[in-house]
């Protein structure tokens, strides 16, 4: 009978040990305060309603600004475009100038970088500086945000890019005393050569087949926002390249991300596939007229991590006859991209990915604390087992 209460109090023992270890306290509510300290407060529902206005007034005014700025280098055509492929203005409260000289020398460097030189496709820049005042009768300009009007039936060879400049490059490019002295001229061009965007590459390969250009159009360009990104390694665009995996604000990071992008995290090449591969459709259509609102600002939640450079990253793989037969193939984007790449998409796809991050672990994998709790429980278990063993009497 003391055997069996010994038992009894060994096994609530483990329960209350248990409880303890993964239920939390009773009434215990969220602190609802940001990992990460670059996080803004939540508005109330009108600050919300207000800034979802603005959001629609900055998309209707920026289309009717692209607008008319394809109708303007269509008129200047013969005197802008004179034995180039690449024109650049800059542009602040409305009013159009000539580019600062230093930006005029980076944008052109970084398309010599990118060896597009005399093209078919032209590309028209407008770096949009900060305005030193802001008037009251329209929301202000979001800076880290780029606009682009590609190439279709009503100009088939002119694509423009509106580049956000933002208060720090303003001030850098107009001269400004409270710029920093010391400025990387390097970090200006690989700047200016990921913001030319969708236009790269359109300079470069021309007018994507129409499944490609519903594709990308279908997903904001998220996979072709840069032609060239520089090396592997040399610049972080997310959270989860440079966060401890050791800590909670990495898998805060990780589950922010769609579940596709989290599964190609791990290496799972059907993940890798669908995260690649959304947006991909068999009765493909093409918006008119097709303007782009890309977000360039950096810790934005991709689709895919280090998605921005997918394509050029392909392109640079498998060489330029094969990227485009890709990019003007007829077919379904899924039997394009694996006949360039000659391997499944999942497949190469979880490869490059792994490139950048270390593959993660997914399932049910319990954490370190609770290993050593259970072990101890059972450690506990037998060694009681084994002095009741000892102390047994055989009558």
């Amino acid at each position: 009978m003391a055997s069996l209460k010994r038992w009894v109090f060994v096994a609530l023992a483990a329960c209350v040990a248990l409880a303890l270890a993964y239920l939390p306290p009773r009434g215990a509510k969220s602190s609802d305060r940001p990992f990460f300290l670059a996080q803004s407060p939540r508005g109330t529902p009108a600050r919300q309603r207000a800034q979802a206005v603005a959001d629609e007034w900055r998309a209707a005014d920026g289309s009717l600004r692209l607008l008319g700025a394809r109708e303007h280098f269509r008129a200047v055509a013969p005197n802008a475009w004179a034995g180039t492929s690449l024109v650049v203005v800059s542009e602040s409260a409305g009013v159009w100038t000539a580019a600062p000289r230093i930006a005029d020398s980076a944008i052109h460097v970084a398309w010599e970088q990118l060896r597009l030189g005399e093209t078919k496709v032209r590309v028209a820049v407008i770096l949009q500086l900060a305005a030193g005042s802001q008037g009251r009768d329209r929301p202000l300009p979001e800076e880290g945000r780029a606009a682009y009007l590609t190439p279709d039936s009503t100009d088939r060879t002119t694509c423009i890019a509106v580049v956000s400049a933002g208060s720090y490059w303003t001030r850098i490019l107009t001269g400004d005393e409270r710029a920093p002295r010391r400025v990387s001229f390097a970090a200006l061009v690989q700047s200016l050569k990921a913001g030319l965007g969708p236009c790269a590459f359109y300079a470069a390969y021309g007018t994507p087949g129409k499944s490609v250009r519903s594709w990308l159009a279908s997903r904001g360009w998220d996979l072709a926002l840069t032609l060239d990104a520089g090396q592997r390694g040399q610049q972080w665009s997310s959270v989860i390249e440079m966060a401890d995996r050791r800590y909670p604000w990495f898998w805060e990071a990780v589950y922010s991300l769609p579940s596709s992008a989290v599964g190609c995290l791990a290496g799972r090449p059907d993940g890798c596939g669908a995260a690649v591969l959304a947006g991909a459709s068999d009765d493909p259509a093409v918006p008119f007229p097709d303007i782009l609102r890309i977000d360039r600002r950096w810790g934005r939640v991709p689709r895919l991590v280090e998605g921005q450079r997918f394509l050029g990253d392909v392109a640079r793989a498998v060489g330029r006859d094969r990227f485009l037969s890709f990019w003007t193939s007829p077919l379904s984007v899924d039997t394009a991209l694996a006949a360039a790449l000659k391997h499944p998409v999942g497949e190469w796809t979880a490869d490059w990915q792994s490139d950048f991050v270390r593959p993660i672990r997914l399932g049910p994998v319990p954490p370190l604390g609770a290993v050593a709790i259970a072990l101890l429980i059972a450690a506990l278990a037998v060694a009681v087992v084994a002095i009741t063993a000892s102390r047994r009497q055989v009558r």
